[in-house]
């Protein structure tokens, strides 16, 4: 049996502290769960693709956790893929360079139990950027290569209801991308995919895949798809082949709410917002 806690969703910022009290809840929760990693999913930062100071912040307080940490970015961390939810912040070579200064990898292997666990790049997925097509073939070698019960561990969702979706949104995969890379997990042992992104926990199984949502450590979900949208910690138990699923929500944990965070429309995103450096950082 091997545990993992999962956090997702951290949004960390020295400018920006609105949700630093709930990462030190989360984290103390995480010091505490007798993991044996901490794979921590994605929007790491809240402006990481231009700010090398929120990367390097961010860095810092995962380095604190008393367990091995896994990270992957999301695109509060590196820019979004085409077309993108914010045009300005679109993934390309700087930005992914900003993330390896901090944390070298954007991809990763770990075993757990009987399964072996794969973290790769969201945000390269339909990027058409070098390192998408290195990660493929990664992606591919680490499948082939498995031989056993595998979880693939991705900031975005492949898709909200349906692998056969073709509206293209911000919210999941690009349709075209999503269905390539589906072909390539149904050819392997692929049981369990897990995400972050939208901000709330669903448990879904599809074909031969558990979809597994997982909820934000920083804020409650400002759209409901069909989950539990209120923060919270994921804790995956694995075991020779099979794994179960607890979401834990730590006492102190807040479910903010975002729009009444921006004013109800008064700022578009956070990083537009005035100063307000979080209390205690360290």
């Amino acid at each position: 049996m091997a545990r993992i806690v999962v956090l997702s969703d951290i949004h960390l910022s020295p400018t920006h502290g609105f949700f630093w009290e709930n990462w030190c809840v989360a984290r103390e929760f995480a010091d505490g769960a007798n993991g044996d990693a901490v794979i921590v999913n994605g929007d790491l930062a809240i402006n990481g693709p231009d700010s090398d100071a929120e990367i390097a912040f961010a860095a810092t307080a995962l380095a604190k956790l008393r367990t091995r940490v896994m990270a992957l970015p999301g695109n509060h961390d590196v820019g979004d893929e085409p077309p993108g939810q914010d045009t300005e912040q679109i993934i390309d070579a700087d930005r992914l360079a900003r993330w390896d200064s901090s944390f070298v990898i954007d991809r990763w292997t770990l075993d757990a139990g009987g399964w072996r666990l794969l973290g790769v790049n969201a945000q390269l997925f339909g990027s058409g950027l070098v390192r998408e097509h290195a990660q493929d073939q990664w992606l591919s070698e680490q499948l082939s290569a498995a031989g056993r019960p595998t979880a693939l561990f991705l900031h975005k969702p492949l898709f909200l209801e349906h692998p056969t979706d073709d509206d293209v949104s911000p919210s999941c995969m690009v349709p075209s991308v999503r269905t390539r890379l589906l072909n390539k997990l149904n050819q392997s042992d692929v049981r369990l995919i897990v995400s972050g992104h939208l901000h709330q926990h669903r448990d879904r199984t599809v074909g031969d895949q558990r979809h597994l949502w997982v909820p934000a450590v920083a804020f409650a979900a400002p759209q409901a798809h069909g989950g539990d949208g209120r923060c919270g910690v994921t804790v995956l138990d694995f075991s020779q082949d099979d794994v179960q699923v607890t979401i834990e929500r730590p006492s102190g944990l807040i479910s903010h709410d975002l729009a009444a965070i921006k004013g109800h429309g008064r700022y578009r995103f956070l990083r537009d917002m005035p100063p307000s450096p979080p209390p205690h950082a360290g």
